[in-house]
């Protein structure tokens, strides 16, 4: 039988409160812990946006440099055609330097395109450093509500922890090994309350004995998922 000092339904609402406290204070954490992942997502977005940006301008410049080197060949063919000594080589001439010429038109198509690109990736950085930005600041702020709350926190739990271990005391040491099972398993959960003959972790319907066992303050343990059962009280 249950120690006529054993509350379990004082003793489930101790455990579900400082489950709650706990939570809180592990949440903290992982909330600061997932904005920081964002901000090193974008801080590698930010990296291959530069990449890029790099990538961009050294094919302008080579781009440029082409162009530089078929304009200095097209003067070459220039004064060669005007140093042409018969039709023949005039003809050949001109046709190289009909070839050049298209050569650099498509040279200069292909150069203000990219320079388009890296008027497009210099804008992407600069709204990648505001988002950045933005992300810093959210942690911050996360951060921030966190720590101001966490002392307080940091109280309840030490609270809470003590007077679950007092209400501990009176659970009698024939079942207090398996109780710290369930409780390991299941923490805050391995208590379970009843409702209209149920066991409410599981749902399964108790026979009429444990009812009137439970009813009486005895303790009795789900046949089905093991947990501690109690008749809920005000």
């Amino acid at each position: 039988m249950a120690s006529a000092k054993l509350d379990l339904t004082k003793l489930h609402r101790l455990q579900l409160a400082l489950k709650e406290v706990q939570d809180q204070l592990n949440r903290g954490p992982r909330q600061v812990k997932a904005r920081e992942n964002v901000m090193a997502q974008v801080d590698a977005e930010r990296q291959a946006k530069e990449d890029e940006l790099k990538q961009a301008r050294a094919a302008v410049d080579r781009k440029n440099l082409d162009l530089k080197t078929n304009e200095a060949k097209l003067k070459d063919l220039d004064r060669k055609l005007n140093e042409a000594s018969n039709n023949k080589e005039y003809d050949i001439l001109r046709g190289q330097i009909a070839a050049d010429n298209a050569a650099n038109s498509v040279l200069q198509d292909e150069v203000l395109e990219l320079l388009d690109r890296v008027d497009k990736i210099q804008q992407e950085i600069v709204e990648v450093k505001a988002k950045r930005v933005k992300a810093e600041q959210e942690r911050d702020r996360v951060a921030a509500e966190f720590a101001s709350k966490s002392n307080d926190l940091k109280q309840q739990e030490a609270g809470l922890l003590g007077q679950v271990a007092e209400a501990e005391k009176e659970i009698p040491l024939t079942i207090l090994d398996r109780y710290r099972r369930l409780v390991e398993a299941h923490g805050a959960d391995a208590l379970a309350s009843t409702d209209r003959g149920m066991c409410n972790a599981c749902y399964v319907s108790l026979t009429s004995q444990q009812q009137m066992i439970i009813q009486d303050h005895a303790l009795v343990f789900c046949s089905s998922c093991g947990r501690l059962l109690y008749h809920p009280t005000a």
